[in-house]
């Protein structure tokens, strides 16, 4: 069986030749021949297309299974989305993506795992319990920067974020694990200098965050690499700023989305506007860059919370070392609270680039 794997809107993160979460079927589904392509017009000669979609990538995969007499499965975080059991595709696949293809090649999806949802199979799984387990993803090729994921899921509900929904209870690699396939990387790729973690949280977990740095600074990969991701501004203390800096991270980033702290309630944020202020004081305290994203149009904003934002940021961004990196539009997706049963064939659902 030959199937090829396709990230629909091309790769989530530029930085790779494709997206992570097809690497990780690659390397961890046996039984087949499984390729990876990066243009949809590749999607020929094979025995099954697997697509991967978030929300603003449906329309896409819709139009490739409505273009193609080859069996289909999709997966992804579109899989929140109930309406998509109404199309055509063999299988939508909700969950863990690797035990799910690997059920598939077994058994052809014919087993005790299918669900009659709507009319249309399912495979449902949820919860590698050891992520430790998996293979290393394949990332296809890679420059100077090399991504990589150490965890699966948040600890945090944010109301207009799925993650939770999607992923279930957050697990993390062990710090050894993580430790050893960034060796991998360095001698996977002889250029790479940026270790880039696309974790919605990794340092969520504080014991393994402190086993992180203690191996880190042990092997001196602090003098190997530079390394960035998301931290939680809640979570920032002049301890673990200190100790981020030592690893070599090249700046702080984190979601502050509103200057108000009401908003911060509506979206269930767990953070205040204080929050996010002392963690761009200790940041710049501690001689790091610091950037933020922002959001807005939440429903239920007012005049006034945008008063309040526009305070925070003109307090902020008149230094050099602050920027909004990431600028937002709200968006009700699946998933979230606030989805409102919008279909994700129509409108825009590309948030990036609001005011």
């Amino acid at each position: 069986m030959l199937i090829k794997l396709y990230n629909c809107l091309g790769v989530e993160h530029p930085v790779s030749e494709y997206s992570i979460g097809l690497g990780y079927l690659k390397t961890n589904c046996t039984g087949a021949d499984i390729e990876i392509v990066t243009d949809r017009w590749q999607l020929k000669d094979c025995d099954l297309i697997g697509l991967s979609a978030v929300a603003d990538g449906v329309r896409e995969a819709v139009d490739i299974l409505e273009s193609t007499d080859i069996p289909v499965i999709i997966g992804g975080q579109c899989s929140l989305w109930k309406p998509l059991r109404d199309f055509p595709f063999k299988y939508v696949i909700v969950g863990e993506g690797e035990r799910s293809l690997q059920n598939f090649i077994d058994f052809g999806g014919d087993y005790t795992g299918i669900h009659q949802l709507e009319g249309r199979r399912t495979i449902e799984f949820y919860d590698i319990p050891n992520l430790d387990d998996l293979n290393f993803p394949d990332r296809g090729r890679c420059a100077e920067i090399v991504p990589i994921i150490t965890s699966r899921g948040c600890p945090y509900n944010c109301h207009f974020c799925s993650s939770q929904k999607y992923w279930g209870k957050p697990r993390f690699v062990s710090a050894e694990y993580f430790i050893t396939e960034v060796y991998h990387l360095l001698a996977q790729y002889k250029d790479m200098k940026f270790l880039y973690i696309l974790d919605d949280l990794f340092m969520a977990d504080k014991k393994r965050f402190e086993g992180i740095y203690e191996r880190w600074m042990q092997y001196e990969l602090d003098k190997r690499l530079v390394i960035g991701g998301f931290v939680r501004s809640n979570l920032i203390t002049k301890e673990t700023v200190k100790m981020l800096k030592d690893m070599g991270w090249h700046k702080l980033r984190f979601g502050a989305e509103s200057g108000s702290d009401r908003v911060l309630k509506l979206l269930n944020k767990s953070t205040t506007v204080e929050d996010n202020q002392r963690c761009i004081d200790i940041g710049l305290e501690a001689g790091l860059r610091v950037s933020f994203s922002m959001m807005w149009h939440v429903p239920g904003e007012t005049i006034e919370d945008r008063r309040l934002t526009g305070e925070f940021l003109k307090k902020n961004l008149c230094n050099p070392k602050v920027s909004i990196e990431g600028n937002y539009h709200f968006r009700p997706y699946p998933g979230t609270k606030f989805y409102n049963g919008e279909s994700l064939l129509e409108g825009e659902w590309n948030t990036r680039g609001a005011a």
